[in-house]
């Protein structure tokens, strides 16, 4: 029953906004992975007086879709304050890192300053969940997936949900 919960909350955005935009979907996939994932209590995000932070890194692939859905959208519980940056200088302070494309070069620079921290990286090009991006969509028969480094989730001190480990492509599986 857990399962086929799950299944609805993570799924029915694609159903839903079949007719929208790949970017509107994953934005709205960004909200729902952090329904089932814990943040440690050192990363102050059960104070819902200071806002969520959801930054993105490189050109943005989003376009309007992150500040139409957050401008009411809380994610738990907590207003979602949305930052761009063109370099990582600040980008520890995020709750949720999006790490674009445009960045590929710059990869192993980014995640150096965020590795074994708190933050959920999320990213949608190719082999960056091998190089320790945490959650990595990818396209599969014309639907949205998305593939999960479990190893690099654990060092971050995050806890994902086994409910959502169980929708995802598990790469470098921890032991």
């Amino acid at each position: 029953m857990c399962l086929i919960n799950l299944f609805i909350v993570l799924w029915s955005p694609v159903i839903l906004c079949a007719q929208t935009t790949e970017y509107k979907v994953k934005a709205v996939f960004l909200e729902r992975f952090t329904r089932f994932i814990e943040w440690p209590e050192s990363s102050a995000i059960a104070d819902t007086s200071k806002p969520f932070i959801l930054g993105i890194i490189g050109k943005n692939p989003f376009g309007l879709a992150l500040e139409e859905f957050y401008a009411y959208q809380k994610i738990r519980n907590k207003k979602v304050e949305i930052r761009y940056f063109s370099n990582p200088d600040g980008i520890e302070k995020c709750h949720l890192l999006f790490i674009s494309h445009s960045n590929k070069t710059q990869l192993s620079r980014i995640l150096s300053r965020i590795r074994n921290k708190p933050i959920l990286s999320v990213s949608d090009t190719k082999n960056f969940a091998e190089e320790g991006v945490l959650i990595n969509f990818y396209i599969a028969e014309n639907k949205i997936r998305f593939e999960i480094n479990e190893s690099e989730a654990r060092k971050s001190g995050l806890s994902i949900s086994y409910l959502l480990l169980k929708m995802a492509k598990i790469t470098n599986p921890s032991e």
